[in-house]
């Protein structure tokens, strides 16, 4: 795998990590009319990246850290003292498979033992699922989608 730079986000990519989240989504087959109703969860507004209580991280090609699109990201939202959520991991379909989500997921789960957070919930998508267990998730659940009414997604949780 090539070098990769792993650097904070800002508020002024807003827009460019939306768009990344929607055309990653959309590289698992999901129909137009799915995707429109995913729209508003995978937007991502400069006042959230901004908040202190989420984290929001790119990976681009080494070494340039300011390149005009991201390879992919991962947004975590404290949730309380001990528990943190993996809000996003998003990856560019072309560096699907290629280990950048693999180096992404690493840097949230170190950055959540920073915080002392003790565990980390992810709400994954079911094509993400098993990603999630081959890392070390355990699988401890389901929770109905928020955006497709009786669509459920798998819940994980990282021990940390």
């Amino acid at each position: 795998m090539t070098e990769l730079t792993i650097a904070p986000l800002t508020s002024q990519h807003s827009a460019e990590i939306s768009a990344l989240a929607m055309r990653s989504k959309a590289h698992w087959g999901y129909s137009p009319a799915f995707l429109k109703q995913c729209e508003a969860e995978l937007s991502y507004s400069a006042e959230q990246i901004a908040h202190k209580d989420y984290h929001f991280v790119a990976a681009w090609l080494a070494p340039d850290t300011n390149p005009s699109a991201p390879l992919g990201f991962y947004a975590l939202q404290c949730l309380s003292s001990s528990q943190m959520e993996l809000l996003a991991l998003f990856i560019c379909p072309s560096a699907i498979s290629t280990g950048v989500g693999r180096v992404l997921l690493g840097h949230a789960i170190e950055f959540a033992k920073k915080q002392r957070a003790t565990s980390l919930i992810v709400y994954s998508d079911p094509h993400a699922a098993g990603f999630y267990s081959r890392a070390g998730a355990v699988h401890c659940g389901y929770q109905v989608s928020g955006s497709i009414p009786g669509r459920e997604l798998p819940i994980y949780q990282f021990p940390l």
